[in-house]
C-alpha cells in the first residue's frame, strides 16, 4: 500500500472500531446514563446544557474504556493465520456457544423463567 491507501485503511479499521465502542456502550452499559443515579430536584437546578454535557461526558468515558480494551487486546493477542482462526471457530468458539445455549435452555425449561 501507498501512504494515501494505507491511512484510508486504517482509518477506517479505527472508525470501525469507535463505533464498535459506541454500540457497546449503548447496549451493555446503559448509554449515557450515569453510574450513580442523582435525585431529579438535584438534576433539575442545572440548566439543559450542563445536563447534556454530563451525559456526553459519561457516554464519552464509556467509551473510552471500551477503546482502551480494544487497545489492550489488540497488544496482546497474538495475531493468528486464516486456518488456525477458523480451527479456533469450529473446535472451540462453536462448541462452547452451543453448550451455553443448552444450560440456558434448560435454566429456562427447568425454572419456567418468562423472557
Amino acid at each position: 500500500y501507498g501512504s494515501t491507501q494505507y491511512l484510508l485503511f486504517m482509518q477506517g479499521e479505527y472508525l470501525t472500531i469507535v463505533l464498535m465502542c459506541a454500540m457497546m456502550t449503548l447496549l451493555f452499559l446503559s448509554g449515557w446514563h450515569g453510574l450513580v443515579p442523582l435525585p431529579q430536584d438535584f438534576v433539575d437546578q442545572f440548566p439543559l446544557w450542563m445536563i447534556g454535557l454530563g451525559h456526553l461526558t459519561w457516554f464519552a468515558l464509556k467509551m473510552l474504556f471500551f477503546f482502551f480494551m480494544f487497545a489492550i487486546i489488540k497488544a496482546m493477542v497474538p495475531r493468528y493465520r486464516y486456518d488456525q482462526l477458523m480451527r479456533l471457530g469450529w473446535k472451540i468458539f462453536l462448541p462452547t456457544s452451543l453448550v451455553a445455549v443448552l444450560i440456558s435452555a434448560g435454566y429456562v425449561g427447568y425454572t419456567g423463567v418468562q423472557a
